[in-house]
């Protein structure tokens, strides 16, 4: 039963430093054909009796907000359609703060958007630049008030840490600056230097200072901190919200429900099986022109490697894994499958295990990527 839907929105104004996601400079153009290859595919994925399940619907990209207000308008509308038993329903979109205005958010509104993510990053016009965002510190307020000022109480802001040169006062900044705004949701993740982007290339050449590991393990504790004693709660290793605004659509990845990924490079979990889309976006829309979207690079996932991905998905939320509720939907208990990688992570300090219930403790989150790794078990096991 499909949960979550994912529409995937490649363009943007301009390619980030850092980003190693499936978007395209340039392709504005495209942008009515590629809508209504999404809507295509919609029709094309869904057969409708099952749209009770339907919890979340999610733009992302890429920039999202590139998308006229009418076209996301028009593609909610398929979605209705497509999931006329739906009923409350979770609608984020993505939004990069160089490439909204007061009326895009009113009209974002209208058109059934009930959630924003803002692609912040930092509050440092150095760091902005760094990273190739296309907004300033100033612009990223007044997206935030325009925001708020539009009417939308479910907002979330991105910020990242391990910039290139950035200091712990400047991370420190950036999390005052969101506190202040009054938020209920704020995300923040340690910068990844992916093959393929212009930091990788950088770093190659030995151009590209990041703080050492200590200071970025010291930012994330920080952060932390910060943002609990300020009400917003830890619900996964970089999630944080207070109650009742946690992303509804993230929790469905980590809880490994069945989500359904359209558009170019997008990514579907139905019946044990992940499979993508076609990458290009002239492409995709070429194909569904044609006839339905072929899978790509398809994974079949079985017994233990599927109990594996469960479990270092489940152990990113802050609650953990409840030992009980485990055994009852895998019909196996926990130990069975995963008896030596706990006990040496409960030696280290790594897992925490109380009241039936196996987590991470919050000291040894900046290790988390240790934990996951013990989890993640060949397909061919």
């Amino acid at each position: 039963m499909i949960e979550g839907l994912y529409l995937h929105i490649p363009f943007c104004a301009r390619r980030c430093a850092y980003c190693d996601f499936n978007t395209y400079e340039g392709l504005e153009a495209l942008i009515p054909r590629y809508v209504e290859a999404l809507a295509a595919d919609l029709a094309r994925s869904t057969r409708g009796e099952e749209g009770e399940a339907l919890k979340s619907v999610f733009f992302g990209g890429g920039t999202p907000s590139l998308l006229p207000p009418e076209r996301v308008a028009s593609l909610l509308v398929r979605v209705r359609q497509a999931f006329p038993r739906a009923k409350e329903l979770e609608v984020s979109l993505e939004a990069n703060p160089g490439a909204v205005e007061a009326g895009s958010f009113e009209a974002l509104r209208q058109a059934g958007v009930n959630r924003l993510s803002l692609g912040v990053q930092a509050i440092q016009d150095r760091a902005l630049k760094a990273l190739g965002r296309i907004h300033d510190a100033a612009q990223a307020e007044r997206a935030v008030r325009l925001a708020q000022a539009a009417g939308f109480e479910r907002l979330s802001v991105d910020l990242m840490f391990g910039l290139p040169g950035q200091s712990m006062q400047e991370w420190e900044q950036s999390l005052d600056w969101a506190l202040g705004l009054g938020l209920a949701h704020i995300s923040f993740y340690g910068l990844s230097v992916e093959p393929g982007t212009r930091f990788h290339a950088l770093q190659a050449q030995g151009r590209l200072e990041l703080p050492e590991e200590g200071l970025q393990a010291d930012m994330y504790s920080l952060g932390v901190q910060r943002l609990a004693s300020a009400g917003l709660a830890r619900y996964e290793v970089s999630n944080f919200a207070k109650p009742g605004h946690a992303c509804q659509h993230n929790r469905l990845y980590w809880l490994n429900r069945e989500t359904l990924g359209l558009g170019a490079g997008a990514w579907t979990f139905m019946g044990g099986e992940r499979f993508g889309r076609t990458r290009d976006p002239k492409a995709y829309a070429q194909e569904l022109d044609a006839g339905p979207a072929r899978k790509q690079e398809s994974e079949s996932l079985k017994g233990l490697a599927a109990r594996g991905e469960a479990a270092y998905l489940r152990l990113r939320l802050a609650e953990g894994v409840d030992l009980a509720s485990w055994a009852k939907e895998f019909d196996r208990d926990w130990d069975a499958d995963f008896n030596g990688q706990t006990s040496a992570l409960l030696a280290k300090g790594l897992l925490q295990r109380q009241g039936g219930r196996l987590y991470i403790p919050d000291q040894a989150l900046p290790l988390a990527n240790e934990v996951f790794r013990e989890f993640v078990i060949s397909t061919e096991t």
